[in-house]
């Protein structure tokens, strides 16, 4: 049984889900203790006892402390090897808590299963606290089916948080999984960008709070009215997000700023674009949140390499966790403020 630590580097929900798809894709039995400890409310929340729950049903594990509030887990993987038959999981947070946080949890090991998948996932598609349905979409996806995974997403329905906790008030997101192993690969060239756009999601908010923030990013970042959209989406909760995304050649990047009640929308915009010009300035392919999440892929593949910024504390968690598991080398090359992560 591989032993770990849940207080560890940021003590969060990451140790967990990264530790429970290489619990299934190794096939050895994990007990994690002090289950986000370094968290407000520490333990499992709803999100995270669901994460345990698509993962038991994905791999048929027995499971001691997969409640909400559960600091202390053990989890016992049923089998590593996919049956051939597709499976089928349909499966309701019962909160807007975040769906792509479930999808991640199982995405990687049923790809390395060989396991042909359909999983309907109901919850929040555009959480502050994960990322949104559109960074897995245009951002990680494209990557892993460049490694040779066939992976697609399709958004049935938007759920903010906060939400109301009704079904007519949850997001729902399917994921469809094919047959395709990973391989390794590299990106490591941050070439000029070839496409932008910017989204401001609205939900039951007037329509000049997108127009205020898409004129900011117009003036800070100088793009052009084509690259700017507007949506008004359906929804119980009132919500705002700004999404402004570019293309690098080898990688995209998406940044994602939430609108908060008593936050003007100037505001929101200008955190997007400083965010945004913080990433362009660095001349990476990889963004911080798609470095953490390239890591278990590339490691279950074997190698890999792709340059990014100073690695999060998140990140250098994730490699910790994984190298519990999996006896593959991860080295981070640190030059003039970039990183070069080389894998395998």
């Amino acid at each position: 049984m591989v032993e770990v630590d849940g207080a560890r580097g940021e003590g969060g929900g990451q140790i967990l889900r990264t530790s429970l798809a290489l619990s299934i894709i190794t096939g050895q039995p994990l007990h994690i203790r002090n289950i986000r400890a370094n968290r407000a409310k520490p333990g499992l929340r709803r999100q995270h006892a669901t994460c345990v729950l698509a993962a038991a049903r994905l791999c048929d594990a027995q499971v001691v402390g997969g409640e909400v509030n559960s600091r202390d887990l053990e989890f016992r993987p049923g089998r590593s090897t996919g049956t051939g038959a597709p499976r089928v999981l349909d499966i309701d947070i019962g909160s807007p808590g975040a769906i792509s946080l479930v999808l991640q949890t199982i995405l990687v090991p049923a790809i390395a299963m060989g396991e042909q998948l359909t999983a309907t996932i109901s919850g929040g598609t555009h959480n502050p606290l994960a990322p949104p349905f559109d960074f897995l979409d245009r951002v990680f996806l494209p990557l892993l089916r460049a490694m040779g995974a066939d992976v697609r997403l399709e958004l049935n329905r938007y759920g903010f948080a906060p939400g109301e906790g009704r079904s007519d008030s949850l997001g729902s997101v399917t994921m469809v999984i094919g047959s395709g192993a990973l391989r390794p690969i590299d990106i490591l060239d941050a070439r000029p960008v070839t496409d932008r756009r910017a989204t401001a999601l609205s939900c039951r908010l007037p329509s000049h709070v997108a127009e205020r923030e898409l004129a900011v990013v117009m003036h800070e970042l100088g793009w052009e009215r084509d690259e700017l959209l507007a949506r008004d989406v359906r929804g119980n909760a009132i919500a705002n997000v700004l999404m402004l995304e570019v293309n690098r050649g080898a990688a995209r990047e998406l940044v994602t700023v939430h609108g908060e009640k008593g936050l003007p929308a100037e505001r929101v915009a200008k955190r997007a674009c400083d965010e945004l010009a913080a990433f362009l300035a660095l001349e990476v392919p990889v963004g911080e949140h798609l470095a953490d999440q390239l890591l278990l892929p590339m490691a279950v593949a074997g190698g890999g390499r792709f340059r990014t910024g100073p690695l999060s504390l998140h990140a250098t968690t994730n490699i910790d966790t994984i190298q519990q598991f999996l006896d593959v080398p991860i080295r981070c090359d640190e030059v003039s403020g970039t990183t070069t992560v080389s894998i395998g």
